[in-house]
């Protein structure tokens, strides 16, 4: 699977762009190949770029990696999660705090904050869920999706602090962080979700390898060289951040162990339960039967007599027609059978009330004297 083969580049790519991050505060500037801190600010960012362009290039030419992939135990991953909500948390509810100190709410701070106190339980759930890993859990789609709506909120917000300074100033890095880890934690919903998706698994290396290369060395640069003494708290953006980048490395490594090619992976869909049909539904104790009308008239008699079900309906069938018998006369004798119980009863008649011929040959001289009376009286 050539989607592995990203970590090629991601190496050398991502110690220089820490190299570029971190040499804005260590070395003077124009000291490296001449560059001022803004121009190794986008060499920083442009690492990041190169790692996204040769991913894309990598999990293009991979057409073997399957679809989907079912998570496996990473206690790295968990014990970070864990961190993250307890972060996450204290982020939340001191924006809270502040706003309602201050008198004033605004609506896309107050979802930031109500989002990252939902993302720390989403965090607590992730975390539980990488270190006590069952082979069967459930997957909570919604829950999933919301890292990467708190993230798209936080990118919200960088994006209107830049309304109100310098561009020189702002921050870009931070809403590119921000990109990348929205992207991310979108597609990786969707992974975690098992929806049939062809490129939510490769997307995760697309976004994930450059998303690792800006987080981590912004949030240790923030740390290092802009740490805040005075409120503890506000360094909770770089932290997180740092934080991001290892819960998103530890993934990736995790989906490169195990991850399965698209011939070992077989997927077995649930069928849909085929509702009954209400002709095949049998109902005792009535003289009906639930065949449609159409389905009735075009039934032929002797396909109904010999091949439906007759327990219970007005008639017996005792003789077969088809059957060849030797006398004519006994033709009928299956009318002589036990009827008791029937709608229908045969009787005998009495022999005095019968002035028909008793055999045969009776009614042959009765046939033979009437000839001969006709032909006398045509003569």
């Amino acid at each position: 699977m050539r989607s592995k083969l990203s970590w090629i580049p991601f190496v050398p790519l991502f110690l220089a762009a820490g190299f570029f991050k971190f040499a804005q505060a260590l070395l003077p500037s124009g000291s490296v190949f001449g560059l001022t801190a803004l121009q190794m600010e986008y060499c920083y960012i442009g690492a990041a770029v190169l790692i996204l362009l040769f991913t894309v290039l990598f999990v293009a030419m991979d057409k073997k990696i399957a679809p989907y992939y079912v998570p496996h135990k990473n206690v790295p991953a968990g014990l970070i999660c864990f961190l993250l909500s307890v972060l996450l948390a204290a982020d939340g509810g001191l924006t809270v705090f502040q706003m309602f100190n201050s008198g004033t709410v605004a609506i896309v701070p107050i979802l930031g904050a109500v989002l990252a106190l939902f993302s720390a339980v989403v965090f607590i759930i992730f975390g539980l869920n990488h270190i006590f890993r069952r082979k069967e859990g459930k997957n909570l789609n919604l829950l999933n999706a919301i890292p990467a709506v708190f993230c798209g909120v936080r990118m919200i917000l960088v994006f209107i602090q830049f309304t109100t300074i310098s561009i020189k100033l702002a921050d870009v890095s931070a809403l590119i962080c921000y990109v990348f880890a929205t992207l991310f934690f979108y597609h990786y919903a969707v992974v975690l979700s098992l929806i049939k998706n062809k490129s939510s698994l490769k997307s995760c290396f697309v976004f994930g390898l450059p998303a690792i290369a800006m987080m981590i060395p912004y949030g240790v640069y923030h740390l290092c060289f802009r740490f805040d003494s005075v409120t503890i708290l506000n360094n909770a953006q770089p932290l997180e951040m740092l934080l991001f980048g290892l819960y998103i490395l530890s993934i990736l490594i995790e989906i490169t162990m195990f991850v399965k090619d698209k011939d070992s992976v077989k997927v077995i869909e649930k069928e849909e339960e085929s509702t009954p049909d209400p002709a095949d539904e049998k109902v005792d104790g009535f003289i009906a039967t639930n065949v449609s009308e159409d389905q009735s008239d075009s039934q032929k008699n002797d396909e109904y007599r010999f091949s439906s079900d007759t327990e219970g309906y007005l008639y017996q069938d005792t003789h077969n027609t088809n059957d060849k018998v030797d006398d004519p006369l006994r033709e009928y004798d299956h009318l002589n059978t036990d009827t008791e119980g029937y709608l229908t009863e045969i009787r005998e008649e009495s022999d005095e009330a019968d002035d028909r011929p008793k055999d045969y040959e009776s009614r042959l001289d009765d046939i033979d004297k009437l000839i001969l009376d006709i032909s006398k009286k045509s003569e």
